[in-house]
């Protein structure tokens, strides 16, 4: 998996030095991002030298059409909870809103949020903003030589780094930006990371400008939550 800015080579790396890192995760009508769209968006906020859990941000987004069955099933995000969600475009402007200048990190989201999201910031005359993120599919090539002959679902990964947090529902935005933010915790600790940090690509993407006369990160339907702890609890397997 190739950066998206070959040509950019980061002054830092963020694994190591970045001063704030939003872990976040989308959740979808479908998987192909060209004929599905956006249902959820939640992104929790780490920073300072352990990187502690900081604020989050949470919001429904209204996909345009109707959610399939198996979908709400597995999300259990209905057809109610987005038919008074901001639309996709709106959502992602208040998600900028909220990642700021942090590094995003998230679990293979070079090959599939990030394409639900170019769709929208390839809209004509649409003025965006470039920033840095970390995808879980990159770290755990770099530090595990078999990574790729296991399964590799964050479930896995969350099994693997004994991370997992047993209280939260798996396929939901919030839960599982939430358990991206404890695996980022788990890879700050590894022994073997500072070996492998040179084969660990810094990608670069589009989200939607921050608007000069935002007052507030927050939309009709999106959340912003002041800083708490989430109790640490590990899977049981």
């Amino acid at each position: 998996m190739k950066p998206l800015a070959e040509d950019k080579t980061p002054a830092f790396h963020p694994l190591l030095g970045v001063g704030e890192l939003v872990a976040f995760d989308l959740e979808t009508t479908g998987l192909r991002y060209k004929q599905e769209e956006i249902t959820q968006i939640a992104g929790v906020r780490l920073g300072g030298v352990s990187m502690e859990i900081g604020d989050s941000f949470s919001t429904y987004v209204n996909p345009g059409k109707p959610i399939p069955p198996g979908i709400q099933q597995l999300t259990r995000v209905r057809d109610t909870d987005v038919a008074s969600a901001p639309s996709p475009l709106e959502a992602l402007t208040r998600f900028s809103e909220f990642v700021g200048d942090a590094t995003l990190f998230g679990h293979d989201v070079y090959r599939f949020d990030f394409n639900f999201i170019r769709k929208h910031t390839k809209a004509e005359g649409l003025a965006t903003r470039t920033v840095r993120f970390i995808d879980t599919m990159d770290v755990f090539e770099a530090l595990w030589d078999d990574f790729f002959r296991l399964r590799n679902t964050l479930d896995d990964i969350a099994e693997r780094l004994s991370a997992g947090l047993s209280s939260m529902r798996r396929h939901d935005a919030m839960s599982d930006a939430i358990l991206l933010a404890h695996i980022f915790q788990r890879i700050q600790d590894n022994p073997d990371l500072q070996r492998v940090l040179g084969r660990i690509p810094v990608h670069e993407a589009l989200l939607p400008a921050i608007p000069k006369d935002s007052e507030s990160p927050s939309a009709p339907g999106a959340k912003i939550q002041a800083k708490r702890r989430f109790k640490y609890t590990a899977y049981s397997f």
